[in-house]
C-alpha cells in the first residue's frame, strides 16, 4: 500500500506553506526579528522559487489571483536580495528598509490568500476547508 501523498495534496500543502511564509514576511521588521534574515527571506523561496519549483504558477492549488500576489512578492524578495547580498546581522538587513518595504506587498498577498485560507493537509480538497 502506497501512503505517499497525491499530486493535489502536495500542491495544498505548499499552498499552505506559502501563507505561513507571508504571515512572516508581513510582519516586516518583527518578521526578521523572529526569524533571522536569512530564514525570513528562505522560507517563502522554500516553497515560491522558480529555480527549485518551476511550476509553482500552475499549481491546481492557487488561483490566478493567488499566482499573481505571490509573483509581486517573489519580485520584491528578489530586488532584495540583490540590493543586500550577504547581510549577515539581522539588524544590518532591518536597517536597509527592505523588510518594510516588503511587507505591504506580503500583507496583500496574505489578504488574497486567506480569502480562501487553508487546505487540509490529509486528503485532497477542491476548496480550502481550513
Amino acid at each position: 500500500m502506497d501512503d505517499s501523498p497525491s499530486d493535489r495534496v502536495i500542491e495544498q500543502r505548499l499552498r499552505n506553506r506559502a501563507i505561513e511564509a507571508l504571515e512572516v514576511l508581513a510582519q516586516g521588521d518583527d518578521g526578521v526579528r523572529a526569524v533571522g534574515n536569512s530564514d525570513y527571506i528562505n522560507y517563502f523561496f522554500d516553497t515560491i522559487d522558480d529555480d527549485v519549483l518551476p511550476g509553482w504558477r500552475d499549481s491546481s492549488a492557487l488561483t490566478p489571483d493567488e499566482v499573481l500576489e505571490l509573483d509581486r512578492v517573489q519580485r520584491v524578495l528578489l530586488d532584495a536580495c540583490s540590493a543586500t547580498p550577504q547581510v549577515e546581522p539581522d539588524d544590518d538587513f532591518i536597517a536597509s528598509g527592505w523588510p518594510e518595504r516588503i511587507k505591504p506587498i506580503a500583507t496583500d498577498a496574505l489578504a488574497v490568500m486567506l480569502q480562501r485560507g487553508r487546505f487540509r493537509e490529509d486528503r485532497e480538497e477542491d476548496a480550502p476547508s481550513g
